[in-house]
């Protein structure tokens, strides 16, 4: 069985496509694949809760990924890919913790095993990506693959499509919380990213505003991803928190009055409660929206108990988890 966690991004969203710098660390909750040898491709699924099938011919709908990484691997390795894929896992999608990515890494490594392919990590982070974006067509970067292949603390930097990896030391906890309704990413991605671009007429003078907003705030992001790194080896969960302030604060008064599909009434009234509840620092992680959120306590803090029940009273899916990773 193939074993991926999803990821948390503590620092610097979006600017893996749109370059820059951020932080990852890895999640306790995987996506696990178990594959076997067949003469078709076929897939069962578990997700959410809910039993799904499919077989070659027929429309892929929520397992389109598994057709998409065995076309892609099947052209880049030269041989026919075939097998029985069950997937399952602990990862809610549309989230904001990489749920996507995690099943294409899983996929790259359970097709690799039936193939006797050997795939390093930043190979399968490569494929994974590939599959995402240039095979399905969502607008996606590369940090969501990356930190799902490597599965440890990372301070990413994007310039085009050459990235440096860094390990990072860690020693944190969080109190993690998803909304019990997936926002929209990729509607998300490609309006941000379409801003990004400056793609809007010369004279749509809100789109214009726009396209400033959205480059400020990303490069805002990048800038605390690099104070966050900073803080990490210095050992100072303060000034991480700090970080993560910093990019809320951005996200809420750059982002959110700009684009509606970054209104979050309900990341903001757990943000709030979050701190309320001792959390050194506490911003939305992932793509944006009532997503998902995270509250940053030093390992032995046991106020982080009372961060997740303030998540649980106001209805947000919630959970400690202990981030460790010497470098």
């Amino acid at each position: 069985m193939i074993s991926v966690p999803g990821r948390v991004c503590l620092v610097g969203e979006h600017n893996d496509w749109a370059g820059g710098a951020a932080i990852v660390v890895p999640m306790d909750r995987f996506v696990r694949v178990r594959s076997k040898a067949a003469s078709t491709l076929s897939a069962t699924a578990v997700l959410e809760g809910k039993a799904i099938a499919w077989q070659a011919g027929e429309e892929p709908g929520a397992l389109r990924f598994v057709p998409a990484v065995a076309s892609l691997v099947s052209e880049v390795w030269q041989r026919p890919v075939t097998g029985a894929i069950h997937i399952e896992g602990e990862l809610p999608a549309g989230r904001g913790f990489s749920s996507s990515a995690a099943v294409c890494v899983a996929l790259v490594r359970a097709f690799a095993e039936l193939c006797g392919q050997v795939v390093s990590t930043p190979e399968a982070a490569e494929l994974a990506y590939r599959a995402e974006h240039d095979v399905c067509g969502i607008g996606c970067g590369r940090l969501d693959p990356l930190a799902c292949a490597w599965g440890v603390p990372l301070y990413l930097r994007f310039s085009g499509d050459e990235v440096g990896v860094d390990l990072l030391p860690a020693h944190l906890a969080l109190a993690v919380g998803s909304f019990r309704t997936p926002r929209d990413t990729p509607a998300i991605l490609s309006t941000l990213g379409r801003h990004y671009r400056g793609e809007v007429a010369v004279r749509d003078w809100e789109g214009v505003r726009r396209v400033g907003a959205v480059r400020g705030a990303l490069d805002g992001f990048g800038e605390q991803a690099r104070s966050a790194r900073d803080a990490l080896y210095e050992g100072d969960l303060g000034a991480l928190g700090r970080s993560m302030d910093v990019c809320q604060e951005i996200y809420e008064e750059e982002l959110m009055p700009a684009f509606p599909e970054l209104r979050a009434p309900g990341l903001v009234k757990a943000v709030r409660a979050l701190r309320q509840a001792g959390a050194l620092g506490a911003k939305f992680s992932g793509a944006g929206g009532d997503g998902s959120v995270i509250g940053l306590y030093a390992p032995d803090d046991p106020r982080i108990r009372e961060g997740v029940a303030a998540l649980d009273r106001l209805g947000v899916e919630a959970f400690a988890m202990e981030v460790w990773c010497s470098v």
